[in-house]
């Protein structure tokens, strides 16, 4: 997905529906941004989730991995200027945040 159909999904939740909570942060491991989008609608409240993180183009062995010891260890090349976007959408259940199945779209 790119941002300017993220954006129209956001301008389209924020129009039809209460925004409780907009945000930005840095992803995991501070490795690109995720932005979250919490709103009210008729399934109760939903989160939507868009990671975007710049696409991997090497995978380096930098530390061996013996049996038992210690796991392997990685080194990533990223690349610059292309990025990578994941959208994911949850509802709140029992104060439980529950992933949607994205079959259903």
């Amino acid at each position: 997905m790119d941002a300017e159909k993220w954006g129209e999904i956001l301008d389209r939740v924020k129009a039809q529906f209460e925004a409780v909570e907009h945000s930005k942060a840095p992803g995991e491991d501070g490795i690109g941004e995720m932005e979250t989008l919490i709103f009210v609608a008729p399934l109760g409240k939903i989160k939507l989730v868009m990671t975007t993180r710049p696409v991997i183009l090497d995978k380096k062995v930098v530390g061996a991995h013996r049996r038992g010891l210690s796991k392997g260890q990685y080194e990533y090349i990223y690349s610059d200027t292309e990025t990578t976007r994941r959208l994911e959408a949850f509802q709140e259940k029992d104060g439980e945040w529950v992933i949607i199945d994205n079959s259903i779209f």
